[in-house]
């Protein structure tokens, strides 16, 4: 691997409650961070460079500003995943898509 393809390599990152991260850190995923200083700590995710997808808690977006709200709904790069017990394979598809310009479904 090229010093060039280290610079672009992305990670993965998971906000939530340790109940949430807990699953993701057993599957290997290393960059988790907690509910504290929420608004704060999306911040910083969303202009981390290193982090390609983010993947949040949906109950917990609520606790963002309105306009935080929407920069994370917009979000490309990262591109933001949030999980749900409802949440809908649609959306997800709709992120994806947005992400990487191709929809993966056809």
């Amino acid at each position: 691997m090229t010093e060039l393809d280290e610079e672009k390599k992305k990670t993965i990152a998971v906000i939530g409650d340790s109940d949430f991260t807990a699953g993701f850190r057993l599957a290997g995923v290393k960059k988790t961070y907690g509910t504290g200083n929420y608004q704060e700590n999306m911040r910083k995710l969303l202009e981390s460079e290193d982090i390609g997808i983010l993947v949040a808690e949906e109950n917990d977006l609520t606790r963002l500003s309105p306009r935080m709200q929407e920069e994370v709904k917009s979000s490309v790069d990262p591109v933001v995943v949030t999980l749900s017990q409802t949440a809908e394979s649609e959306h997800l598809q709709e992120k994806i898509k947005k992400a990487i310009g191709a929809d993966i479904t056809k």
